[in-house]
This record gives structure tokens, C-alpha cells and sequence, in this order.
């Protein structure tokens, strides 16, 4: 049997080669991934960092350019966590079946930098009974916890803290301006439930339902492993009072995020593999999405 004796120099240009190694190999996630700090299925656990600094380089508040707005599919995200039984997941509403719903609104600047975290302003409950509990449930939902939970709040105590705070604006208008600009999806979601559709007739769909005959860069689609919905985003214009406008075509850093191939999967809901037809499922385009 060989024996090597390694002093301590050595050991440690030898575990600074595994790290060269498995860095090559196993690449740290980009930034953009991790804008959220969300679920994405294309970047494991093992190889998330922490967001580089620069990406925090301002911390003031209503100092930014422009906001992203991030829509999530659902059943995508249900998928990805099918055994952690979250009641959301378990019993979905029928219109996350046929529309995307709210991931966050997120301030962004034009060179693809983003503050957060700029006040150390708490979350308020009060705001979501201010706006409406209703519009929260429905349009903004955090399927991982139940109505009545401690943790109800945690997904939008975590919006408003990480990137509502950079906003310049207070909880109850941070809130309602995403709400106000709440993307509508195509019925061309509905219509290909659990099965599949092609990137170009996504793409020509939203134009449709958006009525934007050139939309280059005005939707980007995200796609869990490159070809399972998984968000789709878009772009708003700020106002000098840190309200959004109206939606612009988004920057590169963020049309960049876009990853999905020629074919996209609508996922289902787990909880409706059984189904045959999707019987009972809403169809919800633009017409009925009402906030007011």
C-alpha cells in the first residue's frame, strides 16, 4: 500500500485544485439566478452563493431606473416541490391553473444592477387587509402556507423587505403598484394545460393578449431546466415618485435571464395528474382579471 505524507503547503495546494476542479466542472450559479433568491430548478442547492456585493452597490431608496416585474406558474412550482405538501399545491385555485401569478416587483437599474434590502422597515400586516386580503389570495398567493398560518405572511413580508424598501414608496402603494400592473396571461396557457406549446406561439400570444404588435424584449420567458414554465417577466417604467408607468422593453441583463428553448411544457398541478379532460378549470384572460 502507498503512503504519501503531505505537509501543510501541500495539503493546500491540493484542495485548491479540487476547488479549481470542481468549479470547472460544476460552475457557481450567475447572479441573475439568484436575483430572488427564488426556487430555480436549474440552479441546485449545492452550487448557490450568496449575491455578490456589487449587486447591492446602492442601498437608497426610489434610486433606481426602472422595476421587473416576475409572474411565477404555479403548478412549475408545485412540481418542484411535490413532496413538501404545501397546501397551496395540494388544493390550487382554478385560476392558477390558466394564469401566472405574482413573484415580486423588483427595482432594477439600466446596467442590470439591483438594490435590496435599502430600510430596515418591518413588514406591516395591516397592508394586506388595507389592499385586500382577496387580491393578495388570488393574484399574489404564497402556496407554501396555510390561510390561518404564522407563515402566511412570509412570502410578501420578504418582497416588501428585500426589494419593496428600495421602492421610495410605503407598503401600501409598493403593493398596489404591482397589483395595478399585474401581467394577464394568453389563453394559450389554459388551452395547453399540461402539455406543450412553442416558443414563438407563447411569445406571439402575449403579444396578443398585451396587444403589442412588437414585443421584442418586452416579454422574457424563465423555464425550469430550459423547457418547463416556470415565470415569465416583463418590464416597468418608474415614475419620479417611484410609481410604475407603464411596461418598456426590458434591458439586456434582464432579457438575458430568458432560458427557454424552442418547446415549452405547461405543467400541471400534481394534484390534477389524474384528471383527464382538466374539466372545471377557468379560463381567465384579461377580460376577467379585475383588481379594482
Amino acid at each position: 500500500m502507498l503512503h504519501v505524507s503531505l505537509t501543510p503547503m501541500k495539503m493546500t495546494t491540493v484542495a485548491l485544485t479540487v476547488i479549481a476542479v470542481c468549479v470547472t466542472f460544476f460552475p457557481i450559479a450567475d447572479a441573475k439566478y439568484l436575483r430572488d433568491g427564488q426556487d430555480r430548478a436549474e440552479v441546485p442547492a449545492s452550487v448557490q452563493v450568496p449575491v455578490p456585493a456589487s449587486v447591492r452597490k446602492r442601498t437608497t431608496p426610489g434610486d433606481f431606473d426602472l422595476y421587473v416585474l416576475s409572474m411565477s406558474y404555479q403548478p412549475e412550482f408545485c412540481h418542484q416541490h411535490k413532496y413538501d405538501g404545501y397546501p397551496g399545491c395540494e388544493h390550487p385555485r382554478d385560476f392558477w391553473r390558466s394564469s401566472l401569478t405574482l413573484h415580486g416587483l423588483w427595482p432594477e437599474d439600466n446596467d442590470g444592477y439591483w438594490p435590496s434590502g435599502c430600510t430596515t422597515e418591518q413588514f406591516n400586516h395591516q397592508t394586506v387587509d388595507d389592499i385586500g386580503r382577496d387580491k393578495f389570495e388570488q393574484f399574489w398567493p404564497n402556496v407554501k402556507a396555510a390561510k390561518n398560518s404564522d407563515a402566511h405572511y412570509s412570502f410578501w413580508k420578504h418582497e416588501w423587505e428585500k426589494h419593496g424598501t428600495c421602492s421610495g414608496l410605503s407598503q401600501d402603494d409598493y403593493f398596489a403598484t404591482a397589483l395595478e400592473h399585474f401581467l394577464p396571461t394568453p389563453i394559450a396557457v389554459h388551452e395547453m394545460y399540461g402539455s406543450k406549446i412553442s416558443k414563438m406561439d407563447l411569445l406571439a400570444a402575449y403579444a396578443a393578449e398585451l396587444e403589442d404588435s412588437d414585443d421584442e424584449g418586452g416579454i422574457v420567458l424563465v423555464c425550469a431546466g430550459g423547457k418547463y414554465l416556470s415565470e415569465v417577466r416583463t418590464c416597468v417604467g418608474r415614475n419620479k415618485d417611484g410609481s410604475g408607468s407603464q411596461r418598456i422593453a426590458c434591458i439586456q441583463a434582464v432579457v438575458d435571464e430568458g432560458n427557454c428553448g424552442d418547446e415549452i411544457f405547461i405543467t400541471k398541478f400534481y394534484s390534477d395528474d389524474d384528471d383527464d379532460d382538466g374539466s372545471g378549470i377557468e379560463s381567465m384572460t384579461s377580460m376577467d382579471v379585475k383588481l379594482e
